[in-house]
């Protein structure tokens, strides 16, 4: 095998694990941020204390609330939902994607 083929391999081999390397790394970082004030989204739904459940699905995140009356649905429209279902004590909100992340953001501050 000739020098600069060893060469062009070496290059190949470095190249392909710095790519490797990168997209790990954007993956991790993007599971961490939440895409919108969660503290907000809780003060909108009544506070910690008027939340007593809150699930994801894929496209959507449901609360559900103690009471309805403390609801600011115009916060909750300006932090990116897309659109709104009021229940009788609940609420989706639809966020697409980020529903998640918010789910898992929100869960971890009203502990």
């Amino acid at each position: 095998m000739s020098k600069n083929m060893m060469i062009g391999i070496i290059a190949a081999i470095v190249v392909v694990l710095v790519i490797v390397v990168m997209m790990t790394r954007k993956k991790k970082t993007s599971k961490e941020q939440c895409p919108i004030d969660a503290d907000l989204l809780i003060k909108a739904l009544g506070g910690k204390d008027n939340i007593t459940a809150l699930e994801a699905s894929p496209s959507k995140l449901k609360a559900t609330l103690k009471q309805d009356k403390d609801l600011d649905v115009e916060t909750i429209k300006t932090l990116g939902a897309s659109g709104i279902v009021a229940g009788h004590l609940t609420l989706t909100m639809i966020f697409g994607k980020a529903s998640s992340i918010i789910c898992e953001t929100v869960l971890e501050k009203i502990k």
